[in-house]
């Protein structure tokens, strides 16, 4: 049986920190899930911001690097990577703080046994600096995901023609009812809220990095039963971005463009993900969203991996 890649799904940091509650589908290398308050159904995730107090906690032997990530609402996201993440270790290395990333990575939730605050993380597998626009246009499409949530939320239980017009994946539709059972009584003007702040920050430039006390390795728990806040009216800078999140039906052209590639390159074993990189490449489209477009044709059933790292039309 081929093993499912999991899909690199876009979340901001503050729906991912109150992500809390696991669930492990019935089948073969089911990975933990992690299901947000709102339906996201998360096990890798594509994250983006500016890499804040990166510290080596181990040795030089066996280092531990640990680190916040600053996405662009100014909330934390939170890496660790050590001798059972090697790859992301090396990566991290290799960075400075200060510098804004893109990080595709595994999450992981954690709970002491002496308390019941839950600490969720992410394990990075790939990690590379770019610019501010980059981490502008990820956030964009991130808010874009954020909104569809939103929508399908309001429309779960009421409204089951806009539910239907929300064209949720299987995967999507899993997630949402499964967050109904996990978490039934969330505050979904908390995300509208989420979704207002990082648009007008988007809108007006300010992803500025707050100022933050030195980090002690230490992760803030998941924020439980906070008080609903009130959406704010829509600025017209804020409408033109979120009509912005609207047009990224462009991206089915470059899910075409991949599609079409692989078929042409594919000699009876499927395409070595390096050498699709390379080709693509010269059509505009980077690692990071190439994951992405990957990602979305796997859940679409329209490519499948014959073997690790290699693709295949389905």
């Amino acid at each position: 049986m081929v093993q499912r890649r999991e899909p690199g799904v876009l979340v901001l940091a503050k729906e991912l920190s109150a992500a809390i509650e696991k669930h492990v589908e019935n089948r073969e290398y089911s990975p933990t899930y992690l299901i947000s308050e709102i339906g996201a159904k998360l096990s890798r995730v594509l994250i983006g911001g500016v890499l804040d107090q990166l510290e080596n906690r181990g040795t030089d032997d066996d280092p531990f690097y640990t680190a916040r990530v600053i996405d662009p609402n100014g909330d934390f996201y939170y890496l660790q990577a050590g001798q059972y993440n090697p790859e992301g270790a090396v990566a991290l290395s290799k960075l400075e703080a200060g510098v804004p990333i893109l990080c595709v990575g595994k999450v992981r939730a954690r709970t002491p046994e002496d308390s019941e605050r839950t600490y969720v993380s992410v394990q990075p597998e790939s990690i590379r600096a770019v610019s501010m626009d980059e981490v502008s246009h990820w956030a964009v499409k991130a808010c874009d995901k954020l909104n569809n949530r939103i929508n399908a939320n309001k429309a779960f239980d009421n409204d089951e023609a806009a539910l239907k017009k929300a064209n949720l994946t299987r995967r999507e539709m899993d997630g949402l009812e499964l967050s109904k059972g996990f978490y039934p009584t969330v505050a979904v003007e908390n995300y509208q809220a989420l979704l207002y702040d990082c648009l007008t920050r988007l809108a007006g430039g300010d992803l500025a990095v707050p100022e933050t006390t030195n980090f002690t390795g230490e992760f803030e728990p998941a924020k439980t039963n906070e008080e609903p806040k009130k959406k704010p009216k829509a600025t017209k800078e804020v409408e033109e971005v979120v009509e912005e999140t609207s047009e990224s039906a462009s991206d089915d052209k470059n899910e075409t463009k991949v599609l079409a590639l692989i078929k042409k390159m594919d000699e009876g074993d499927g395409i070595y993900y390096d050498d699709l990189g390379i080709a693509i490449s010269m059509e505009g489209i980077d690692g990071p969203m190439l994951d992405e477009i990957l990602d979305s044709l796997t859940d679409q059933g329209l490519i499948f991996q014959p073997r690790f790292n290699h693709y295949k039309e389905a």
